[in-house]
């Protein structure tokens, strides 16, 4: 069947001998999660991480996550039979207004060609880690006008003013 479609799950399980904060950091690298990504894939809840894929993907996305120390889950979703189903009629697109749209079907937002590219490695000491660093050009800046002080003069603007008088409160009494 080449036209059997997958999904990934994971519920949190931890491969037998992983340190689980060491396995949370790998996870969070592969998906590029924040913390409370992780959180939500740590929780022991399922979370399906991808669907709709086929057979080879899913393979891929079980192999870095096994590599990783976490165990997942691959689950068929095509039907044992066909069954035909009608063809849904177009909806129009939706306006939420001020309202946030409805959550991803797809939480963390990857796909499977991210996956291929997960392991990585430590440069050596004193690498560059940026090709073609580009020095920015310095500004133009017109400083005509400025003029510097001589050494020991007095930049600080002179004698202070006295404070104001207090203003007159005769004319307000305090009620009960």
């Amino acid at each position: 069947m080449s036209d059997e479609l997958f999904e990934v799950a994971f519920s949190g399980e931890i491969l037998e001998g992983g340190n689980p904060e060491d396995v949370k950091v790998r996870v969070g690298k592969i998906f590029n999660a924040d913390e409370a990504k992780i959180a939500q894939l740590f929780s022991g809840n399922r979370v399906v991480i991808k669907k709709n894929i086929d057979q080879q993907t899913a393979a891929k996305y079980r192999k870095a996550l096994n590599k990783a120390g976490a165990a997942c889950e691959i689950n068929s979703l095509t039907p044992a039979e066909p069954v035909p189903v009608a063809a849904p009629s177009p909806e129009p697109p939706v306006d939420y207004g001020d309202v946030a749209p409805p959550p991803q079907t797809d939480p963390l937002g990857i796909t499977s060609d991210q996956i291929e590219d997960l392991s990585v490695s430590i440069a050596p000491i004193g690498s560059a880690l940026q090709d073609d660093i580009k020095q920015p050009e310095a500004p133009q800046i017109d400083i005509t006008g400025i003029d510097v002080a001589p050494v020991g003069a007095n930049i600080g603007g002179g004698k202070k003013e006295p404070d104001p008088p207090p203003p007159d409160t005769t004319g307000l009494s305090l009620a009960d």
